[in-house]
C-alpha cells in the first residue's frame, strides 16, 4: 500500500523522505520488521519504542513513525513521519492498512468491571441461533468460523485488532462481539473501528495499579461511548447502560444517538425483568423491551447474570433481533467457561469455579449462591501480585461477610510474596469480625482447595474464585499449569 493512501486525512508532519513509499506491513515491535516494513515508535509504560528505530531500520523499515525528533538521523532513503501521538497513529494506520473493515460487519463491544465474557457468550449463542456468523475477541480466547486462538490479551493491540476484523470479515463473519477492556480504550486500541453498539455492565473497583485513582478507571471506560462509538460511521448506533449502576447514566452523557438502559426490575429502564425466579436450575423471568417481552430461561445461575442476561437482550433488541430468536439463544446457552461452572461430584456438595477476581464480582457470586444454599456457604480465593493492592483487605471484608468460611489462598502471585499479599487480605476478614476457627490461610492453592472439599459436608456449597477459565498460576517469573476446576477433581478424588 501507499504511505500516501494510509496517512490520507490524518494530521501528521512529513520529516524527510518520499511520502509515496510502499509499506508491506506495519509493526510496532522491531523485531517484526522485515524489508518495507512501517515502524510505529511507541512511548510505553516501560520502554520507549524510539529507542529501536535504528534496529528497525536495519531490518528493513522503509518508514518511521515518531512522536518526537528521535528518527531525525536517520538514512535519508528512511520516510520519517512525526505524529502527536503514535499510539492513535497506530491505531488508524492499522484500520487503513486492513482497508477499515469494520465498515463491513457489525461490531459490539462490551465495556465494564464485571461481566464483559458472558455478555460476549449470550450474544455469540443469540446471534448464531438468528444464523448469523459470529466472532468474539475476549478474555478467554478469540473464535470464529469454529476457528480458535487463545487469548493473551482481552483487547489486542489496534494492530492485531484490526488485522483480526479483516480475516473475520474475508471469513464471511457478519457481527463480531469485544470485550473492551479499561487498558485498551486508555491505549486506544478501538479507536477507529466503527462499531454498532457499546455496552456498560458496571464500575467497581479493579486496576487501581495501572488507573490510580477510580474516576481515571470511569474515563477510560467512557472512551468507548464518547471517541469510539461517537466516531463511528454506523448508522443507527447504540449506548446501552446498566440503568442499577452508579455509573450507568453517567458514562452516555454527551452521546448523540439511541440510548438502551437495562435494569434487572426497574421499570423506569427501557429493558427490565418481572417475574423473576432465581435456582439452582437457574433463572426464568420475562424481559420488557420497547419490541415486545422476552421469555427468559436461561441455566447460568445468579441475581448478577440476570443483569448480564439483560444487557444481552437490549444489545439484540437494538439489532432487530426477533423475540423468539432472543430467547431461543438465551436458552441455549449452558454455561461460560470459569462463571459459576459446576464441579460434578457424588458428595452431595455444590462446587462452583468463578472468575470473580474483584470485591463487586465476588460479592455478587457470593450473595448469588447463598441465597441457593440449604447448608454452609465455603468460598476459596486469593488476590494476584503486582496488581491492585487496595482491594485486598476489601475482598476479604466481602467475603468474611457472606461465607460461613473462608479459605484464602494463592491466586497469581507474580514477584510478590504470596503469604504478604494473604496477610493483606486478611486484614479486612479481621475487620468484619470474622473468627479465627471460621477461616483459613493456605498458601499452596491445591492445598486450600482440597481443604475446602475435606470439611465439607452434605447441601454445603463451595466456590473457587478468582482464576475461573485460566489455566495457570504465575509464582515468581514461572507460569506454571494450574486449572481450579481440575484442582476440585482431584480433590474430590482424594478423599473418596
Amino acid at each position: 500500500m501507499n504511505l500516501s493512501d494510509l496517512l490520507q486525512g490524518y494530521e501528521c508532519k512529513l520529516i524527510n523522505g518520499d511520502k509515496f513509499k510502499v509499506v508491506e506491513s506495519i509493526e510496532y515491535s522491531s523485531r517484526e520488521v522485515n524489508k518495507n516494513s512501517l515502524f510505529v515508535a511507541i512511548k510505553g509504560e516501560k520502554l520507549d519504542g524510539h529507542r529501536y528505530i535504528s534496529d528497525a531500520v536495519n531490518r528493513g523499515a522503509g518508514v518511521i513513525v515518531v512522536e518526537d525528533s528521535a528518527g531525525e538521523k536517520q538514512p535519508e532513503s528512511v520516510t520519517i513521519v512525526e505524529v502527536k501521538d503514535s499510539l492513535d497513529a497506530l491505531a488508524y494506520l492499522s484500520s487503513k492498512y486492513y482497508g477499515d473493515p469494520t465498515k463491513d460487519i457489525r461490531i459490539t463491544a462490551v465495556t465494564g468491571t464485571n461481566g464483559k465474557t458472558t455478555i460476549t457468550y449470550i450474544l455469540e449463542s443469540i446471534c448464531t441461533g438468528e444464523n448469523q456468523i459470529v466472532g468474539v475477541i475476549g478474555t478467554i480466547n478469540y473464535r470464529y468460523n469454529n476457528r480458535q486462538y487463545p487469548s493473551s490479551l482481552t483487547t489486542p493491540l489496534s494492530k492485531e485488532l484490526q488485522h483480526m476484523f479483516f480475516e473475520m470479515k474475508e471469513s464471511g463473519v457478519q457481527h463480531v462481539v469485544v470485550e473492551a477492556s479499561s487498558h485498551a480504550l486508555d491505549k486506544k486500541r478501538l479507536d477507529y473501528s466503527n462499531i454498532d453498539c457499546a455496552v456498560f455492565t458496571n464500575l467497581t473497583q479493579d486496576h487501581l495499579d495501572y488507573h490510580k485513582d477510580i474516576g481515571s478507571y470511569f474515563l477510560a471506560k467512557k472512551r468507548l461511548f464518547s471517541n469510539v462509538l461517537a466516531h463511528s460511521c454506523k448508522d443507527n448506533k447504540i449506548a446501552v447502560s446498566n440503568y442499577d449502576d452508579p455509573y450507568g447514566k453517567k458514562i452516555v452523557e454527551g452521546f448523540d444517538g439511541n440510548i438502551l438502559f437495562y435494569s434487572i426490575d426497574n421499570p423506569v429502564a427501557d429493558i427490565y425483568a418481572k417475574d423473576i425466579q432465581i435456582s439452582t436450575d437457574g433463572i426464568k423471568a420475562r424481559a420488557v423491551t420497547p419490541a415486545g417481552e422476552v421469555e427468559i430461561n436461561s441455566e447460568l445461575l445468579g441475581r448478577h447474570n440476570l443483569s448480564n442476561i439483560l444487557a444481552s437482550v437490549a444489545c439484540a433488541v437494538g439489532a432487530g433481533v426477533s423475540a423468539d430468536d432472543i430467547a431461543k439463544g438465551i436458552a441455549t446457552l449452558k454455561n461460560v467457561p470459569g462463571r459459576l461452572q459446576r464441579v460434578s461430584n457424588s458428595k452431595g456438595i455444590n462446587i462452583f469455579v468463578d472468575y470473580a477476581h474483584t470485591p463487586d464480582a465476588l460479592g455478587n457470586v457470593l450473595v448469588s449462591v447463598k441465597s441457593l444454599c440449604r447448608g454452609r456457604l465455603i468460598v476459596v480465593f486469593g488476590c494476584g501480585g503486582d496488581r491492585d493492592k487496595e482491594k485486598r483487605p476489601m475482598m476479604g471484608t466481602v467475603a468474611a461477610e457472606v461465607a460461613d468460611i473462608v479459605i484464602v489462598t494463592s491466586d497469581n502471585p507474580r514477584s510478590e510474596d504470596p503469604e504478604k499479599i494473604i496477610l493483606d487480605i486478611e486484614n479486612g476478614i479481621k475487620q468484619a469480625g470474622l473468627k479465627q476457627h471460621e477461616y483459613f490461610m493456605i498458601t499452596d492453592r491445591y492445598e486450600a482447595i482440597l481443604k475446602s472439599v475435606q470439611i465439607s459436608e452434605e447441601n454445603d456449597t463451595i466456590v473457587v474464585a478468582g482464576k475461573g477459565h485460566e489455566d495457570y498460576q504465575i509464582i515468581g517469573n514461572q507460569k506454571i499449569h494450574f486449572d481450579d476446576k481440575q484442582a476440585c477433581e482431584r480433590a474430590l478424588k482424594e478423599i473418596a
